[in-house]
């Protein structure tokens, strides 16, 4: 009974030597009482297995106490890969968004941007302390990419001065400064806004590359307006451009002496009618000087500017129209005039990112010509497939020969760029001035691909803003863009109802009662 009473006093006494050690040393700031008490603890142990040694000899002998350690020796292999795994993601932060459209994730374009930064940008968030949370994680989807991305919080209701210096109307507006420029991001919803990638991702741009640049877009033959509402119209692209980097405005130019001279890019969508000599010497002068010019063709736009495209490589012949038959057909409803593009010209900063199918619907074939200026560079940015053909356009109908007409694949799309001769180059101010050193023009055999119809589908949009971003030289912005928010929903249909309950009822439990005899089965094996 004595042997009993000492066995249980120096197993408890070394148990309460060693918990108060760990307690001192945790609490106390002066280290030799915890060591103190370690040492006892460590000669209340040696004493305990001196006197009692034949008894653990006996315990870890028997083939129950082994399997007991075995079992705790597997826990405790498991709870360190546990903490090794987690100490991993701590460290190295790994994110995976599985959502159908990518809501919890940035655009490329946005991720390409914030690697991209080389100066601070600062988010000013005015707001309710209800919205901080909300706002916080918006923000750190960007944070995610970048430490240059600094975040403040102001309560509106607690620092009026700074709400009365920024001219703050309403709880939720953003500021997003960068050196001395700022952007005003208003009106957002918050999570739930559908574009609030989009304007902060604007607003950055805004911040970072300077002030808007001019595009104007040609009419007064028949072209696709930028301010068109309708269907064919360009309204909804007018749009997106005015808030991330342009200035938008229309151009007569049959009433100009020549392209005015801020003009940094130059757009033609469509034309119908021919234009004038003096209208073609203007454009020819601008595009010599530097000039940046988008051209969208239509297999009945005017014969006179096969003559001036082939100036700078390009072979187009008027009244030819594309006339496709694979199997991706099926995307445009069968519509042979429509064709789907899905290879694009990996190499080139404009398709380099396109991983989606684009539709260019009523297309004319625009190809390298034979012969090229020397010192320009001409690119296919994309073809049609193998089995399309270069039809004749008559009138309203397509005259198919399948054993004359040119067949596939056919380039829609041709990427121009050469030299400026010396002393030619256009007189601008600031940090692009040194960027103008060539001019550059893209030339696409379509101009519906863009419009407010079809600019939604695949590729459509983010091909546009690309030919863009690279006639102004800005690379570095050629990405998949923002994308508009959509609920993603799973419809509880009754036989989806039907399995979840099956599942639920009868596979589970049935699961964990076959792995159950299956153990006691082992088990009685041994």
């Amino acid at each position: 009974m004595n042997r009993k009473k000492l066995f249980y006093g120096t197993l408890l006494g070394t148990l309460a030597l060693g918990i108060l050690s760990a307690i001192s040393a945790y609490i106390l700031a002066e280290p030799l009482i915890w060591q103190i008490l370690v040492g006892l603890c460590g000669l209340s142990l040696i004493a305990h297995l001196g006197l009692h040694g034949g008894f653990y000899k006996g315990l870890f002998g028997r083939r129950t106490t082994q399997l007991g350690l075995r079992t705790v020796l597997n826990a405790l292999l498991v709870l360190a890969i546990v903490v090794v795994i987690n100490l991993i993601v701590n460290n190295h932060d790994l994110k995976k968004d599985v959502t159908k459209n990518k809501v919890h994730t940035l655009s490329d374009q946005s991720i390409k941007l914030m690697k991209g930064l080389t100066t601070d940008v600062i988010f000013k968030a005015f707001v309710n302390p209800q919205q901080v949370g909300d706002f916080e994680n918006i923000f750190s989807k960007y944070s995610y990419y970048t430490k240059k991305l600094k975040k403040e919080f102001i309560d509106v209701d607690k620092d009026p001065l700074l709400v009365k210096q920024y001219n703050i109307r309403a709880a939720g507006t953003v500021i997003v400064e960068s050196g001395d420029r700022t952007a005003r991001v208003e009106n957002l919803m918050g999570p739930d806004d559908p574009k609030i990638e989009e304007k902060l991702t604007n607003a950055i741009i805004s911040v970072t590359k300077g002030g808007k640049k001019k595009l104007y877009y040609i009419s007064g033959h028949g072209e696709r307006l930028l301010s068109d509402t309708a269907r064919d119209g360009f309204s909804t692209m007018k749009e997106v451009l005015e808030s991330s980097r342009y200035e938008v405005e229309e151009l007569l130019l049959v009433d100009k002496s020549g392209v005015p001279a801020d003009a940094e890019l130059v757009m033609i969508a469509g034309p119908k009618s021919e234009f004038l000599p003096k209208e073609y010497q203007a454009l020819n002068q601008y595009f010599r000087e530097g000039g940046k010019l988008l051209v969208l063709l239509e297999p009945n736009s005017p014969s006179s500017f096969r003559e001036f495209l082939s100036a700078y490589g390009v072979d187009w012949k008027p009244k030819r129209v594309v006339v496709e038959n694979n199997s991706l057909q099926q995307f445009a409803g069968g519509n042979p005039l429509t064709p789907i593009i899905a290879s694009f010209d990996a190499a080139h900063e404009i398709t380099r990112d396109a991983k989606q199918i684009a539709i260019f619907p009523i297309s004319t074939p625009v190809e390298k010509a034979k012969s090229v200026a020397e010192g320009e560079t001409v690119t296919v940015l994309f073809s049609t497939s193998t089995k399309s053909l270069e039809s004749e356009l008559q009138g309203d109908k397509v005259k198919i020969n399948q054993a004359t007409d040119r067949k596939g694949p056919l380039s829609l799309a041709l990427a121009i760029s050469g030299p400026i001769k010396s002393g030619a180059a256009k007189k601008e101010g600031g940090n692009d001035a040194e960027k103008v050193k060539e001019f550059r023009m893209v030339v696409v055999g379509d101009s519906d691909f863009a419009s407010n119809t079809n600019r939604q589908f695949g590729m459509n949009a983010d091909l546009f803003q690309n030919m863009l971003s690279w006639l102004a030289q800005e690379e570095d912005l050629i990405a998949i863009r923002p994308r508009s928010t959509a609920e993603t929903q799973f419809d509880i249909t009754e036989q989806r109802s039907r399995v979840i309950i099956l599942a639920s009822i009868f596979i589970a439990p049935l699961v964990m009662f076959v792995s159950g005899v299956g153990v006691w089965i082992s088990r009685r094996r041994r």
